[in-house]
């Protein structure tokens, strides 16, 4: 009787499982497994790539497309600013300019003081004259040189590069751009009528002098040292000038606007 109901059990539950085979090979979207249907069902989850979809988020790589805003590193290609180094170009105060005309002032110093000069005799001020002369490069000066020894009656002073470079430093001289033709200047002394030397060049460093003499009215007047037929390179002395006469009377001198061009 037990094992005739038992039988009776194995048949219904076989004619179940026959059934449900039947019924799942009808639908060709479902797994073979149905079990791994309900897990692949999980692709509901998966279908949280929809989430992952979020990817769209990550999409907001378009965001980090804001890469594009690190493309702000073109911003940072305002290194072209910081290629304003090209102003900084006009580190010809440091010695690499590279147009003319060149201010005399700014590039070499007016350090080398000479004769009197070299013995406290000699002083040099930022006084202009109104309007000031020319284009008003570099600096304006007034020296007023004074004998300080018996022996010593002139004065002078070389625009040198770098500060305080005589002709015997081996260190190079200010690059001078190609081109030059000339050493102009405005120059005049508060009494007129006094002699004096201006120059260009150390002779031997750089390879170079050139000299005038003019005497001096008291006007502001233009003066030029021609360099036109001079092959030069690095300068060392880029100006300067020497008077003598101290022992007559103390020499005020005026000197703006020197320039290469």
């Amino acid at each position: 009787m037990l094992r005739n109901t038992r039988f009776k059990w194995t048949l219904a539950a076989v004619g179940v499982f026959a059934v449900a085979g039947l019924i799942g090979a009808c639908d060709p979207e479902d797994e073979p497994t149905p079990s791994t249907q309900n897990d692949a069902g999980t692709k509901t989850d998966a279908g949280t790539n929809t989430d992952a979809g979020s990817a769209t988020d990550a999409g907001t790589k378009t965001d980090a497309g804001t890469n594009t805003d690190a493309g702000s590193t073109t911003d940072a290609g305002t290194t072209t600013d910081a290629g304003t180094t090209t102003d900084a170009g006009t580190t010809t105060d440091a010695g690499t300019q590279t147009s003319l005309p060149l201010a005399v002032d700014g590039t070499w110093a007016a350090s080398g003081y000479m004769g009197a000069g070299g013995q406290g005799g000699l002083v040099d001020e930022p006084i202009c004259h109104t309007p000031r002369p020319g284009a008003g490069l570099g600096n304006c000066h007034k020296f007023t040189a004074t004998q300080k020894q018996p022996d010593t009656a002139w004065a002078g002073v070389f625009w040198q590069f770098p500060e305080g470079a005589w002709a015997d430093d081996p260190r190079p001289g200010f690059q001078v751009p190609d081109g030059a033709n000339a050493v102009s200047f405005y120059a005049w002394s508060e009494s007129g009528g006094e002699a004096v030397d201006f120059f260009v060049g150390y002779e031997g460093k750089d390879g170079f002098t050139k000299k005038i003499n003019v005497t001096l009215t008291n006007e502001p007047t233009k003066y030029t040292l021609d360099i036109s037929k001079i092959r030069y390179g690095t300068v060392g002395g880029g100006f300067g000038w020497s008077a003598g006469g101290l022992d007559v009377k103390p020499l005020v001198l005026f000197i703006d606007d020197i320039q290469w061009h």
